[in-house]
């Protein structure tokens, strides 16, 4: 090569060494490497955002439904056991509610509801969990104890999956936190949600995280002052 460089006229040499530093200096290719290293990025971060999004809807829908619902059933003295909504206090009315509440999710495919009413052991209904009987509000109250709550009556939307049980159990009926008293009574209203996170990634991401069941509990007090009455279908 040296001996070539030699032989070489000088003029020659010159434009070769022209050249090569034009070559050097060139980053006419720098903006498509650029290119093809950001915009993945900047799809990856895109997806990230979708994902959260999609993740905090789902989370609100659950929330909104839940608080929604307690506020109506709160306000009812009674429900109606029959599944269909040929009545507003029907337990079927109530599940269709929770449909619509949490639309476009659709929680009858993959979401449950569960309604609770509480009583107070002693005072708002008898010791019998079979057919309890609601005793009178006294008029005027007397002085407020620390009251047992109990399980009046449990129902759940027929779709509610079988794996998706109560976490209002006779052993954990009220949150500690949460004060109960004599001659009260509740209301609760559960919601369940099966979310699956990346599903536009799936089809390429195998190993992609799985299921998760997206909760929402909510107490509320009958506003009537008494449990929440669950009546025979007519």
């Amino acid at each position: 090569m040296n001996s070539t460089l030699e032989t070489m006229p000088s003029s020659g040499l010159r434009r070769l060494r022209g050249r090569l530093r034009r070559l050097w200096r060139s980053d006419r290719g720098s903006v498509a490497i650029e290119f093809v290293v950001i915009v993945p990025l900047m799809l990856l971060v895109l997806l990230g955002f979708t994902e959260l999004y999609m993740y905090m809807r789902a989370v609100s829908i659950v929330e909104h439904t839940a608080f929604t619902l307690a506020d109506s059933v709160g306000q009812m003295q009674s429900a109606i056991n029959d599944t269909s909504t040929s009545n507003s206090n029907n337990l079927g009315s109530l599940w269709n509610a929770a449909t619509v509440l949490a639309a476009p999710n659709t929680l009858n495919a993959k979401g449950g509801v569960i309604v609770t009413s509480i009583c107070e052991k002693t005072t708002t209904c008898s010791a019998s969990t079979a057919t309890p009987k609601v005793s009178p509000l006294p008029n005027p109250l007397p002085a407020m104890t620390n009251g047992t709550a109990q399980i009046f009556w449990q129902k759940s939307a027929p779709w509610t999956p079988s794996g998706m049980a109560s976490r209002v159990t006779a052993g954990n009926v009220v949150p500690q936190t949460w004060p109960f008293r004599n001659w009260d009574s509740a209301v609760v209203i559960e919601v369940f949600l099966i979310y699956t996170p990346f599903a536009m990634t799936a089809p390429f991401w195998t190993n992609a995280p799985g299921t998760q069941t997206i909760y929402e509990r909510v107490y509320v007090r009958p506003r009537s002052g008494a449990p929440l009455y669950l009546d025979p279908a007519s």
